[in-house]
């Protein structure tokens, strides 16, 4: 069964912005590009490849609030 998705949600999406950071452009280009086709982000470290996920999970959690959304990473820091 496919999670229902939320009629009013899906009509927007969402960037998140942080206080102190100025918001980059590119991350939004991409994660848009991320919520509307199959994407693979390739950055160099320290460009926001994790914020771009997390926006991607958080847009998606929106939109599907009965489904459910899992972030692997291959260390404990970037978890965190």
């Amino acid at each position: 069964m496919f999670p229902i998705i939320s009629p009013e949600a899906s009509m927007t999406w969402e960037l998140p912005v942080s206080v102190g950071y100025a918001e980059r452009e590119y991350q939004r280009t991409i994660a848009l590009s991320c919520l509307l086709r199959n994407t693979l982000v390739a950055l160099p470290t320290g460009l926001g490849k994790t914020f771009i996920a997390s926006c991607v999970m958080h847009n998606f959690s929106r939109w599907y609030p009965t489904g459910a959304v899992v972030f692997m990473a291959p260390t404990r820091p970037l978890v965190t």
